[in-house]
């Protein structure tokens, strides 16, 4: 798979989780990662952490670390999303 296809997937699945969580926002990619623009004018940024894993900021602010999707997602909904259920988030493909 390529990085360009695993950056597609990323982003899908951050879409989604807004989605499910009921934020509404975009995603978008960026030279180091992806940025998250919701509703009430906050921006998250998403930025790839050497060799793997994650960093989130508010503007300069690191809210946190992830060293994978499932932790990345975790902090996201404690950030953007407080209120949402806690609960375990399917990432996978669409059915067809």
């Amino acid at each position: 798979m390529s990085s360009h296809s695993i950056d597609r997937a990323i982003e899908g699945a951050l879409a989604g989780a807004l989605e499910v969580w009921s934020v509404e926002g975009s995603v978008s990619r960026e030279r180091d990662g992806f940025a998250l623009r919701v509703a009430a004018g906050m921006k998250i940024r998403v930025v790839r952490a050497a060799p793997s894993g994650w960093m989130l900021f508010r503007g300069t602010r690191l809210l946190g670390e992830a060293a994978g999707l499932p932790g990345l997602l975790r902090q996201l909904r404690e950030e953007l999303a407080p209120h949402a259920a806690r609960g375990r988030l399917i990432v996978g493909s669409p059915l067809p």
